[in-house]
């Protein structure tokens, strides 16, 4: 797929103090008292082309509308980025998409399961060695109508449990071109500007419930 190939300076915005978003103090303590559980909080993160945060936005709620306000507040105050590069190899606006988990569990959720998917596929078969459901973490070029070009896997935190298979990244970038329409980012001024971006694919074995 040549539009992949040709993406080699894409990069969508990196966080680089991930671990330091949050910190034991910020877990409410009414949670305790709720059911073992995980409350996942999908936001979307603006990312300015000089690394500065633009917007916070929670994109698939945890049911907690207090928990969703506060996930984003803490990512706003204390994240930082490296801003996206554009497939000319220049800093652009970006937007980085990612899950906020509050765990009330004796021992640590298995993040595949509370992951959010942007788009889940069915498959006969997987790659030899790959077990379902797989995930792949992809990243593409945004124009300002939405529109998708420049397809390719994007490097990962460790914290997300995803699949570098080659053959994956190329059909989720395929489906992913064909299906699934991105929200242009905005800038200041609230207009819609070009942007890189990423989204998680799901694999999942045909008859298999994706999770």
């Amino acid at each position: 797929m040549l539009w992949i190939a040709l993406a080699a300076q894409l990069s969508a915005p990196v966080p680089t103090n991930l671990p330091n978003w949050f910190v034991f103090d910020d877990f409410p303590a009414y949670l305790v008292n709720r059911d073992p559980g995980v409350w996942a909080v999908g936001i979307r993160v603006t990312v300015g082309p000089d690394g500065t945060i633009q917007g916070c936005e929670v994109e698939s709620g945890s049911g907690d509308n207090g928990l969703d306000e506060l996930s984003c507040k803490k990512v706003t105050r204390r994240a930082n980025f490296r801003p996206a590069m554009s497939a000319a190899g220049r800093t652009a606006p970006g937007v980085y998409r990612t899950y906020i988990a509050w765990d009330v569990t004796k021992a640590p959720a298995a993040t595949s399961r509370v992951s959010n998917a942007d788009l889940n596929l069915s498959v006969a078969s997987l790659p030899q060695g790959i077990h379902s459901p797989a995930a792949v973490r992809i990243m593409f070029a945004v124009d300002g109508e939405g529109r998708m070009t420049s397809c390719q896997s994007e490097p990962t935190q460790g914290f997300e449990q995803v699949e570098k298979e080659p053959a994956l990244v190329a059909v989720a970038c395929d489906q992913l071109m064909k299906s699934y329409r991105p929200v242009p980012a905005r800038n200041s001024a609230g207009e819609a500007v070009p942007s890189v971006q990423d989204a998680i694919v799901r694999f999942s074995l045909q008859g298999q419930a994706a999770r």
